[in-house]
């Protein structure tokens, strides 16, 4: 959960949740967020972002992989997953949004870069929106989605170890 310091234990991976939780499936990553709660390794540190900015910042500081949880419109079928980096966004999906946030994830990754905190891995994990109403609920489509987020996070983990490990 978000605190106004970042938690001080030694983690080298960090998962944020993006998101509005008050506007339905703009809230996809803080409530993705929330139910990765006591599904996921301790070490691993967890934060609710809410939106991209320099707030983050003491999060990122120190750490060698971080996973956001967000969402996005690219015109897809209501909770379809995605998963890339930033710098794939201008290769492979150059009409697609980064996220309902895009603008603020680059000033962030650019902020830490030049404060010599940016994460050497950067991973995006994005749901299709269906629903920007005002609501607490995910879409039922969003909703159905949250397992196999975990999924997702629990890989990316796994591969941070492993990449880790042989270093």
């Amino acid at each position: 959960m978000r605190s106004d310091e970042p938690q001080t234990r030694e983690s080298g991976c960090v998962i944020i949740g993006i998101g509005n939780p008050l506007c339905r499936d703009d809230g996809f990553g803080v409530h993705a967020l929330r139910f990765l709660m006591g599904k996921i390794p301790g070490e691993v540190e967890l934060v609710e972002g809410s939106i991209y900015s320099p707030d983050l910042l003491p999060f990122l500081e120190g750490k060698k992989k971080v996973v956001f949880i967000d969402a996005l419109d690219a015109g897809e079928e209501p909770g379809a997953l995605f998963r890339f980096n930033p710098d794939d966004i201008g290769r492979h999906l150059p009409s697609v949004p980064l996220s309902l946030h895009d603008f603020g994830v680059y000033d962030l990754l650019r902020a830490a870069e030049l404060l010599d905190q940016r994460p050497e891995e950067v991973v995006i994990i994005a749901a299709q929106v269906k629903d920007l109403g005002m609501g607490m609920d995910l879409s039922p489509e969003l909703e159905a989605q949250l397992p196999k987020v975990l999924e997702l996070v629990l890989q990316e983990i796994k591969d941070f170890v492993q990449k880790d490990s042989e270093r």
